[in-house]
């Protein structure tokens, strides 16, 4: 019933040694052992190893090119596709398929470019003529275990990246194509949307699931959902397609009652998806659901039997045959890992038999909603470190009222563009609105709802999907070996994990790298403090934004958040007296303007100097006194290497940290606090 299920498996086995590996050829050993297994007469294996091969020379041919070096650092003229947007206070992110140089023609290359503005406003499918210069993707992380937002870049082909200045923009015209015309409808039904007669919480959930742009949800309604379980509503997956399906056959109902309108109505369905899928930006999880559909028509046009595994083999091959790169993205992870969960265990957990069918499909709920669970839980957990207790209670009501709530506000959209204002309608969406955020309310309410901080290493996850095979499999052959597999298995990886914990140091010390702004944290026991030389009231801003790039880093080392270092701070280890700060055993001078350099007391061992400070840099080295100057990445660039360049002329020991972050792990050694002070 599934014979691409094993090559899917082969395929993807296929594309992660092409990333595991870095020579091309590494495919000879897949070819040489399908060579071996044919003369062996293991055509099965053959065709396996086969796959293998396949899914290694998509990888390789489906890798983006980079940047020609001779481009590299060098200002030019560039022009390319907008193939991702983001909007963000005060900037926009980019990610641009560069096609053209100075007007000439160049191997295409994805690029990161932000604008530290909203204007011009650029949009997905614009091509975008502009002067910059460009640089490798770096991987900036100042603390172990870091979230580097650049690595999924990496991944994804986008291999340089760039500040476009709003002025250096010269044109913005929009691409033509097919493809990008659809994309571009976007927009107009965004504005449809946003005139419907709901409230602005309906308006701004309807807008988010049904154009997969999350940029209109507020933040405090993502970490509701999130806390809760139901954060999947909010991408587009399987059960916004389900609904859309379910009310274009009851709008093209009609067409079954004339010659040949049975099919069609399955064709036009198939279509109107495969459209849909384009305007929201074929996301695997939408593509995923949509090539499920589309083989599910094909079944039944053809009367043959349908296998949901089969078809989900069928879009994974799809996708990672045109987009090898897919399978390292969370949605692809979270949407085949949760359908295939279901399809392996909800009919297996419903205790219901399937005589009593109305009770079996009620039950059904509850085991689809444990089944996804179990596909996704350990993934959502090594993400987000986090894990929903009631998230059964939450998904069994949500699954009850989201597919109305879509529906309804399909139906609104489409009336509002025949020019029918259907308050009611819209009323009854604000409805079901409610009841979801306030049972959501409700749920987080509950004591321990959320389980957070939770830290999991990611062998843990691949030894989680081992077991779950493991269980897939005794439930199809019943075998007492496999149960003893899965019980030596859980006991050996938790004894690993008991072993492996390792020992952190009490006192860590980094100043991070910044182009705003220059922060120091400093790590005491399970407590992580902050300062920064940041403008007066964004502190909380900076606080916010270091607890969600750091969070690796603090949950491994249970620390619940960060805390900011108040003036006339005194501590065992750590101590602060306005610009001149204590800790981790050294003392440190934040020079951030003028009138900050003078004598102090004691050296220090290191003067900071930021942005801010626009003096002669001897000054420092003369009444500071400091054993080192440390030059901070937020200064002016052309300010920051006229200092290399006059320290390194005076010998005058410095480091500059724009480059590379600050770290230091030291034994406390005592110190006169007061005098320091």
């Amino acid at each position: 019933m599934a014979p691409l299920f094993p090559l899917a498996l082969a395929l993807t086995a296929g594309i992660l040694m092409f990333g595991a590996v870095s020579s091309l050829w590494w495919i000879c050993v897949p070819l040489a052992a399908a060579v071996t297994a044919l003369f062996l007469r293991r055509t099965y294996y053959a065709i396996l190893l086969l796959s293998v091969a396949t899914g290694f020379v998509a990888a390789a041919l489906r890798m983006p090119p980079g940047i020609p070096d001779s481009l590299m650092e060098q200002s030019a003229v560039y022009s390319g596709v907008v193939t991702e947007h983001r909007e963000y206070e005060g900037a926009q992110m980019m990610i641009v398929r560069i096609d053209s140089c100075d007007g000439q023609r160049i191997n295409g290359f994805l690029s990161k470019c932000l604008v530290p503005s909203v204007i011009p406003q650029t949009d997905e499918t614009d091509r975008i003529r502009f002067s910059t210069t460009f640089s490798p993707l770096a991987s900036e992380t100042d603390l172990p275990e870091e979230i580097d937002y650049n690595a999924h870049l990496r991944r994804m082909g986008v291999t340089a990246e760039a500040i476009v200045v709003s002025d250096s923009i010269i044109s913005i015209t929009a691409e033509p194509g097919f493809i990008h015309d659809i994309r571009r409808l976007r927009r107009p039904l965004q504005h449809l949307i946003s005139t419907i007669p709901v409230s602005e919480g309906t308006r701004s959930f309807l807008l988010a699931t049904l154009t997969g742009d999350r940029e209109w949800l507020a933040p405090s309604t993502r970490t509701l959902f999130s806390s809760t379980g139901i954060a999947h509503i909010l991408a587009l997956s399987g059960l916004h397609v389900g609904v859309i399906t379910a009310l274009l056959l009851v709008l093209l109902m009609p067409l079954s009652g004339i010659r040949g309108g049975r099919y069609g109505r399955l064709v036009i369905t198939i279509l109107a998806l495969w459209i849909f899928a384009i305007l929201t930006g074929l996301s695997p999880s939408v593509v995923r659901a949509v090539i499920m559909a589309t083989m599910f028509a094909v079944c039944t046009m053809l009367q043959r039997v349908w296998s949901p595994l089969n078809a989900l083999s069928a879009a994974a091959i799809v996708i990672m045959l045109v987009t090898p790169s897919a399978i390292y993205s969370l949605g692809f992870i979270l949407s085949f890992s949760a359908v295939l969960s279901i399809i392996l265990f909800a009919d297996a957990l419903n205790p219901v038999s399937p005589v009593y069918r109305t009770a079996r499909n009620s039950v059904g709920y509850l085991s689809v909603t444990v089944a996804a669970m179990l596909g996704t839980g350990v993934v959502c957990i090594y993400y987000f470190h986090t894990f929903p207790v009631y998230f059964l209670i939450t998904n069994v009501a949500v699954s009850l009222m989201l597919p109305p709530l879509l529906g309804l506000g399909i139906i609104l959209v489409l009336l509002n563009a025949l020019g029918v204002n259907a308050l009611w309608l819209g009323q009854i969406c604000d409805f079901i609105y409610n009841l979801i955020d306030s049972s959501a309310h409700f749920i987080s309410s509950l004591p321990g709802a959320l389980i957070d901080n939770i830290w999991c290493p990611g062998w843990i996850v691949w030894i989680y999907c081992l077991l779950i095979a493991l269980c897939a499999l005794y439930l199809r052959w019943r075998r007492t070996a496999i149960l003893a597999a899965i019980a030596m298995i859980m006991v050996g990886a938790t004894v690993i994990f008991i072993i492996s914990t390792p020992d952190y140091c009490d006192s860590e010390v980094f100043i991070t790298r910044s182009h705003t702004e220059t922060t120091m944290l400093i790590k005491e026991g399970h407590n992580l403090y902050s300062y920064t030389t940041a403008r007066a009231g964004a502190e909380n801003e900076i606080i916010a934004r270091d607890e969600a790039r750091y969070r690796n880093y603090m949950v491994r080392r249970g620390i619940r958040s960060i805390t900011p270092l108040a003036d006339r701070t005194y501590g065992e280890h750590t101590a602060r007296g306005g610009n001149m700060i204590l800790a981790g055993g050294k003392s440190y001078v934040f020079i951030h303007n003028n009138s900050h350099v003078h004598e102090y007391g004691i050296r220090p061992d290191y003067a900071v100097v930021c942005r801010g400070f626009r003096g002669d840099i001897t000054d420092v080295a003369t009444l500071v006194a400091p054993d080192s100057i440390l030059i901070s990445s937020d200064l002016n660039l052309r300010r920051h290497d006229r200092y290399v360049r006059e320290l390194t002329a005076g010998s005058i020991p410095h480091r500059s940290l724009r480059h590379t972050p600050y770290h230091s792990v030291s034994f406390c050694r005592s110190h006169n606090i007061s005098l320091f002070l």
